[in-house]
């Protein structure tokens, strides 16, 4: 494979692989009235959430909606691209609950989906507090995981993954085409806070530095990157990757699967990002995906009471 055509992006996703980490990320297609669920699995090596959404649908033989591109127009000049970190505030290391009870035999993600009315609602909402939908959801989220996983309650650190697309060299659309940069969430924020330290995080271009950092197989190969993120594991902890796709008009039909067909997908997480989630607003519907990594022993019933809190806290109950 050629320097032009590498996935750089995804040789981090190969290297835990060969420690052992699943890399799958789980593309769902869920039918309303019968309950039957069909998983496309792909791996993170080769596609990013964006990329797995278009390579998915391809493979169930439903018709392409267009693919998001960055909001960003252009890219910064080099020198914007390495300005401090916004936020003051440290995360904890999060205290993980031990659970007496087996942890659960089977993990694929657990999916909820939302009624229009409440998906509404929740805009609605958002628009009212003058914040983005997806402050409101890792806020929820952050609870969530505070009330059903976690001993301590201070503030957690949180992967915040940015599409790239449009700004970026694309050899192939479908490739890891995201960067990200880490937010420190406290389940005492508001909304509001974790909206402002969003658009800060985006402003200052911190997703730019994790761009070309995480492209650093460029010189040292894939041997060196297998053997920084051995490395990498060993270091801070975090939550999880707030994977959070956007809004997608998808003709189900043209599949031969149900118009109201439920469509979401959950990353693997990781042990030191253990709380995979995926949340997707499909044809007026938010989907949303939990899926907890057995390297935090949680049972069954946990992972749905911690995926029905985090509905809970953004007050939308089903």
């Amino acid at each position: 494979m050629s320097a032009s055509t590498t996935d750089y992006i995804g040789m981090w996703y190969r290297a835990r692989a060969r420690l052992g980490i699943d890399d799958r990320i789980e593309f769902i297609f869920i039918q309303p009235s019968s309950g039957e669920r069909y998983t496309v699995a792909l791996r993170h090596r080769d596609h990013d959430g964006v990329g797995g959404i278009a390579e998915s649908l391809q493979r169930m033989g439903i018709r392409q909606p267009s693919m998001p591109q960055s909001r960003q127009l252009y890219a910064p000049a080099i020198w914007q691209r390495w300005q401090a970190r916004p936020e003051k505030r440290k995360a904890e290391t999060p205290q993980w609950r031990r659970f007496s009870e087996p942890a659960s035999e089977s993990n694929d993600p657990l999916v909820e989906s939302l009624s229009p009315e409440q998906t509404r609602a929740l805009y609605q909402r958002a628009h009212a507090q003058k914040v983005s939908l997806n402050s409101m959801l890792l806020l929820a989220l952050q609870r969530a995981v505070s009330d059903t996983l976690l001993t301590n309650d201070g503030p957690g650190s949180w992967c915040f993954p940015v599409n790239m697309r449009g700004t970026v060299p694309m050899p192939r659309a479908n490739m890891n085409l995201s960067s990200a940069f880490y937010m420190t969430v406290d389940q005492g924020d508001s909304a509001a806070h974790l909206d402002r330290t969003i658009r800060s995080y985006l402003k200052a271009n911190i997703h730019w530095r994790y761009w070309h950092l995480a492209r650093i197989g460029r010189w040292i190969g894939q041997p060196g990157v297998d053997w920084l993120c051995r490395l990498l594991l060993n270091g801070p902890q975090h939550c999880g990757s707030f994977s959070s796709l956007g809004e997608w008009q998808i003709n189900f039909a043209s599949g031969g699967l149900p118009a109201d067909t439920v469509f979401v997908c959950c990353g693997p997480g990781s042990p030191n990002h253990p709380v995979a989630n995926g949340v997707m607003v499909v044809n007026g519907r938010m989907n949303l995906a939990l899926k907890l990594h057995p390297s935090l022993g949680a049972p069954h019933a946990v992972a749905q009471q911690c995926l029905q809190r985090w509905i809970n806290w953004l007050g939308a109950v089903t």
